[in-house]
């Protein structure tokens, strides 16, 4: 996608003039911890993405980007626990069942790295103050820990372990990796 400069605005061009769109967003790619591969992107290229990708906002209002959020996703969370996304969202594999931790890419995500528009725009958000010193972190921070004091009273056993630990435990997390040859 990065090979030709004019490739981002044709596609935000695209999608923006279909009638049936009503926003657009983009998200990058997001590697495993060690992986080399020819989708990654450079810093070089996520910052040039951080550049251009905002002022394609104003002439396709479909297009939802800021300049908080390509900055955020140049710094995106450390780590799933520092991941707002994370924190506030569940997901599962396909059989429905298999709860994917510690986030929605599952294994070990390289956060320096993650592309997830969802977890950058929070990320940002998480800054916004809103009144005097209290900001939205201090908020999801307060709401988690209410959250996981009453789930104490209930009896769930099947709590998000991005919750307890900064971390996790890779025993606990669910490993996608492709089929082998046999």
């Amino acid at each position: 996608m990065l090979a030709r400069a004019e490739y981002m605005e044709e596609y935000v061009s695209f999608w923006s003039a279909g009638p049936e769109v009503n926003r657009i967003w983009v998200s990058l790619y997001t590697p495993q911890q060690g992986e080399q591969t020819p989708e990654m992107l450079s810093a070089e290229n996520r910052a040039w993405l951080a550049q251009i990708l905002p002022p394609l906002r104003e002439r396709y209002p479909k297009f939802l980007m800021s300049p908080g959020i390509a900055q955020a996703l140049l710094e995106p969370p450390n780590n799933p626990h520092e991941c707002l996304f994370a924190k506030m969202s569940t997901s599962y594999s396909a059989d429905l069942k298999t709860r994917v931790e510690p986030c929605i890419f599952g294994g070990t995500p390289d956060c320096s790295q993650c592309g997830c528009v969802i977890s950058s725009g929070l990320h940002q958000a998480q800054t916004i103050r809103v009144a005097g010193p209290l900001k939205i972190r201090h908020l999801v921070k307060a709401s988690v820990a209410v959250g996981s004091l009453l789930n104490r009273f209930r009896n769930v056993a099947d709590q998000p372990t991005r919750w307890d630990t900064p971390s996790g435990s890779r025993d606990e997390l669910v490993q996608i990796e492709p089929k082998r040859a046999a």
